[in-house]
């Protein structure tokens, strides 16, 4: 019998071991589809002229040079980043301080037509209204060629609502009835004691929000007909797919200054997501769990 389960275990280790072979295999294979492109960008944006004309793909660095950042530095492309700092920053700051009351709101059970609400706000999540009902009303309320158009009608996300939602009903009751007890109302309770638990949570929905609007499009080219308006993402749809007028100058642009336009895009998010990373994964994890 003990020579069974010892060739069992001997067996369930080999196995094992097989299957972490394999699983390494596979995601040292799908890192190198994700990190290829992006070494390609790096390596393309740091490349002189005369190494990209007829060359698409680097993946060897031949020159190195920071003339193309130069380009795009002293270039129309900065006042599209300047624009998307702007939709990013004020959208993400009008967002969060509409979903968190509203997550709070909705995790209490004492909420007189909590589950009316919930389930209005499950319907925005599955049905769209369409584009010409979207807008009209935006044109109704006069926000057409204005930053707001990009900000106002997409402030609340359902999906970051309900996972706010999920995270505050798991704070314990008793410490929101001691607050009572001690004569705070429910913004105090709000402010002093479930923002501060809810730190985990918060900072994931904050870059849910700004990676949202940081890459808004759609919204800009149905709302704004001023070009100086434009957001980054649709400078860099110009600048790669249009050509080649979209940084300004009337000269034809290289791969490598288009991909230096792409590293300056992809910064604020590579600058934000270290700040927030510890708290990522543990807010996703307790927020993603239903009630």
């Amino acid at each position: 019998m003990a020579k069974k389960q010892a060739h069992s275990a001997i067996r369930e280790t080999t196995s094992r071991k097989v299957f972490n072979v394999i699983n390494k295999i596979i995601l040292a294979f799908v890192c190198l589809i994700v990190i290829i492109p992006i070494w390609n960008v790096l390596i393309t944006s740091v490349a002189e002229d005369q190494d990209v004309i007829g060359n698409d793909y680097l993946l060897v660095p031949h020159s190195f040079t920071l003339e193309n950042y130069n380009r795009v530095l002293h270039s129309g492309y900065m006042q599209a980043f300047r624009n998307s700092i702007f939709v990013a920053v004020v959208g993400t700051i009008l967002s969060m301080v509409i979903s968190i009351p509203m997550g709070y709101a909705l995790s209490r059970k004492e909420l007189v037509g909590r589950n009316v609400f919930m389930k209005i706000l499950t319907f925005t999540l599955v049905f769209d209204v369409g584009i010409m009902p979207f807008y009209i009303v935006v044109r109704m309320l006069g926000m057409i060629n204005s930053m707001s158009a990009i900000i106002i009608p997409v402030a609340v996300s359902t999906f970051n609502v309900i996972i706010i939602k999920n995270y505050m009903t798991s704070i314990p009751v008793s410490l929101i009835e001691s607050a009572k007890l001690d004569g705070c109302n429910d913004l105090s309770i709000l402010v002093r004691i479930v923002v501060p638990l809810s730190i985990s949570i918060i900072a994931a929905v904050i870059l849910f929000y700004f990676v949202s609007y940081w890459n808004r499009y759609f919204e800009v080219i149905m709302f704004i007909n001023d070009s100086r308006k434009y957001t980054l993402q649709v400078v860099l749809r110009g600048l790669i797919f249009e050509a080649d007028e979209a940084l300004g100058g009337g000269n034809y642009v290289y791969n490598n200054t288009k991909m230096a336009v792409m590293v300056l895009g992809m910064l604020p998010v590579l600058i934000i997501y270290p700040f927030i990373q510890k708290h990522f994964v543990s807010g996703l994890m307790i927020g993603g769990v239903k009630e």
